[in-house]
């Protein structure tokens, strides 16, 4: 069996969907129901993130305010500051932080602060289901090959 890296750049997703702050939000919910995502990274010129926008936000700062989806940028309903982890950090750092800020996805920055990937809780429930299944298989490999050795 591998040793697994507990790095958030080895578990994150890499082709990240982005979405910029002047976009409006109708071209926002448009562009997730294409790319069949939740959320978006919002990004400046440089490709940093400087905010997060999902389904969540549009429902409850847009739509349950009765706000108008083709007047209201992504800039104005998205999730400020971004919370964000460096592709070094340990799974259990990044979960921590995401639990500390109350989110549930966490943008991953190179040394220049662009985006390179996002860690999401279900990325994190995966690998350690790997992790677990890897565990319970050890424990059962290692009651079998006892009763192999002692079965004499």
């Amino acid at each position: 069996m591998r040793t697994r890296s507990m790095k958030v750049i080895d578990m994150a997703v890499h082709n990240v969907e982005t979405i910029t702050a002047d976009k409006t939000i109708c071209e926002c919910a448009r562009q997730m129901r294409i790319e069949h995502v939740g959320s978006l990274v919002v990004v400046d010129e440089k490709l940093c993130p400087i905010g997060m926008i999902t389904d969540r936000d549009i429902t409850i700062e847009v739509v349950a305010r009765n706000l108008n989806p083709n007047a209201l940028t992504v800039g104005e309903a998205m999730t400020t500051p971004v919370v964000t982890a460096t592709p070094d950090e340990s799974m259990v750092v990044a979960l921590a932080r995401m639990r500390e800020f109350g989110i549930r996805r966490l943008p991953i920055v190179d040394e220049e602060k662009k985006l390179v990937g996002v860690i999401s809780n279900s990325n994190l429930v995966e690998e350690l289901s790997s992790l677990l299944d890897g565990l319970v298989r050890n424990i059962h490999s290692s009651k079998t090959r006892e009763v192999a050795l002692r079965s004499e």
